[in-house]
């Protein structure tokens, strides 16, 4: 029997078997389209055996927002992948303090964003985490998480 995987994204701790992906991509994509506005973010999820992928499909240029896509992550694309101030959810390990977000582009650390991604998922009871890492290109946003 094949171990059973959830992973923590926006918000929610979904549990992925191999029937369910579509179910999960759509409860995605209706918190993503109320919360960044419809057609802004398209979401897919992708497994390869211990591995999840999760893409978030947005046009963003991080050069022009001083930011650093190898080693910084935007506050909004923090946001969209954790679900963190969406309808009253706070992550458990909270991200670095952002100052309002609208007026000022923040950049966090990938280092501290990951670290806090997966304090909260454990907390929240998605699967153990070996390691997780993102791509950050002008086209979208992968978080990779490897389960235990």
């Amino acid at each position: 029997m094949k171990k059973e995987k959830k992973v923590f994204v926006m918000g929610k701790v979904y549990t992925i078997t191999e029937t369910n992906i579509s179910e999960i991509e759509r409860a995605v994509q209706e918190d993503l389209d109320n919360m960044v506005g419809k057609d802004k973010v398209e979401f897919k999820l992708c497994t390869l055996g211990n591995v999840v992928a999760m893409f978030f499909n947005r046009p963003l240029e991080y050069s022009t927002l001083g930011a650093d896509p190898r080693e910084s992550i935007i506050g909004e694309d923090a946001l969209i992948i954790t679900g963190d101030r969406y309808n009253g959810f706070i992550m458990p390990s909270p991200l670095p303090p952002m100052p309002y977000l609208g007026y000022i582009i923040y950049n966090l650390e990938q280092s501290d964003f990951l670290d806090a991604y997966k304090k909260s998922a454990k907390i929240l009871g998605a699967s153990k985490i070996r390691d997780c890492w993102l791509e950050i290109n002008s086209n979208m946003i992968v978080l990779r998480v490897q389960m235990k």
